[in-house]
């Protein structure tokens, strides 16, 4: 039976602020772990938004995370209900035992007037760049950016989603510091890896109009660009998307998985101990080869985990009457077939496929998620839900690139 479900409301914020906390060596993922198992809820209970949890991938040492209002007079009070209220008293400090600095905050507002978020925008590496001008924020600049900062930017392949600007007032809750007398321009992008992040800055580096727009910027800086490169939490990213919702029916394309044609190197990211709220995550080679058959109308690729000492393969099968693909695991440790498989279909570049398992014993439904990331690249994410489709944990993360 199909899954119904009501869309959650996308959060948005008047006000925000972007936080970056200095950590002690080797604590980035007991905060993370942390923040994410007791603070998150926390803090939207109270009707804080949470707009993204992420690791900044040029410090291990770092937590970078971004924090919204409705309102600037709202602030202060859901920040005391907070700080005040049983759960940070709870693990206040075991988290204050992680960091070294959390005063590196600046208080934005949306650049375009309309309320921040990334629901919907984030994807798995993003770039949050930061201009500190020399005066503030004004029509003069915003219109410099849309016309020439944003069409530079997308035309090397990247994807400006959201921008926020300096709120220059005072700090209205004293008891966490924010940085002030700043004129700041924070202007986020989206990229399906880090592959394409790197494309992009090819381009940059190779555009003689990225490098007239650049030389224009720089009498508007007060200091250097700063860019944060950014890997969004699995869970951040999760609440970003839409919700899946189960279905039997969903239809694709004969030609859906023409892509996978070919050879393979794979990063696998497993959770640690699914279904019991974990945040623990191993990282894991593996190799990947795939042919598509029958002019579309099935696939088969093997892949091998070579530190693991086992390997599987799937079969994927498009049935012309149904349009709809179905998909088959079999491992090498006990050579079942996982049949019926995965049903479903891709809509643009993103596929969902659906189907019942068991996971040591319970019942669970399964959801693969396919990402196609232009010629070279690819994600499959794969969630299971232990309450009949109301919730979903992802549980194995593949990251795929073209050899």
């Amino acid at each position: 039976m199909d899954q119904a479900i009501t869309q959650p409301a996308i959060d948005t914020s008047n006000v925000v602020e972007l936080r970056q906390y200095t950590l002690h060596p080797g604590k980035r993922d007991e905060l993370m772990t942390l923040f994410e198992s007791k603070f998150v809820e926390g803090q939207r209970a109270l009707g804080i938004h949470l707009h993204g949890e992420f690791q900044d991938t040029a410090n291990p040492d770092r937590f970078v995370w971004l924090r919204g209002y409705d309102d600037l007079s709202e602030r202060p009070r859901e920040l005391e209900a907070f700080y005040k209220g049983p759960v940070w008293k709870a693990h206040r400090e075991q988290a204050n035992a992680t960091m070294i600095d959390s005063d590196n905050v600046l208080l934005l507002q949306p650049a375009d007037g309309q309320g921040f978020t990334l629901a919907r925008k984030m994807a798995a590496t993003m770039v949050a760049t930061i201009y500190l001008l020399q005066t503030s924020v004004d029509a003069s600049f915003l219109r410099f950016f849309q016309e020439r900062v944003k069409p530079v930017m997308e035309a090397t392949g990247a994807k400006p989603v959201a921008a926020l600007k300096s709120l220059e007032v005072a700090n209205n809750f004293p008891a966490l510091p924010v940085r002030e007398g700043e004129h700041a321009f924070v202007w986020f992008a989206a990229y399906g890896n880090d592959d394409e992040l790197r494309r992009h800055i090819e381009a940059t580096n190779n555009s003689p109009e990225a490098q007239a727009m650049e030389r224009e910027l720089q009498v508007k800086l007060k200091s250097p660009v700063q860019h944060l490169v950014l890997h969004p939490t699995q869970r951040s990213l999760d609440r970003s998307r839409e919700p899946y919702r189960y279905s039997l029916d969903v239809k694709g394309d004969v030609h859906d998985f023409d892509f996978v044609d070919g050879e393979w190197n794979v990063v696998n990211h497993r959770l640690a101990k699914r279904g019991v709220g974990s945040m623990e995550w191993e990282t894991f080679p593996a190799t990947n080869w795939a042919k598509v058959l029958l002019g579309g109308v099935t696939n088969v690729d093997e892949i091998k985990f070579p530190t693991k000492g086992w390997s599987g393969m799937t079969v994927r099968h498009f049935e012309l009457a149904k349009q709809q693909w179905n998909i088959c695991w079999i491992n090498s440790r006990d050579g079942k077939m996982d049949f019926p498989g995965q049903l479903g279909g891709f809509n643009g570049d993103v596929g969902v496929f659906y189907g019942t398992d068991t996971d040591e014993g319970k019942p669970v439904k399964v959801v693969y998620r396919w990402e196609r990331q232009g010629k070279r690249n690819a994600r499959w994410e794969q969630a299971f839900s232990y309450d009949d489709g109301k919730s979903w944990e992802t549980n194995w993360i593949i990251e795929l690139a073209k050899k």
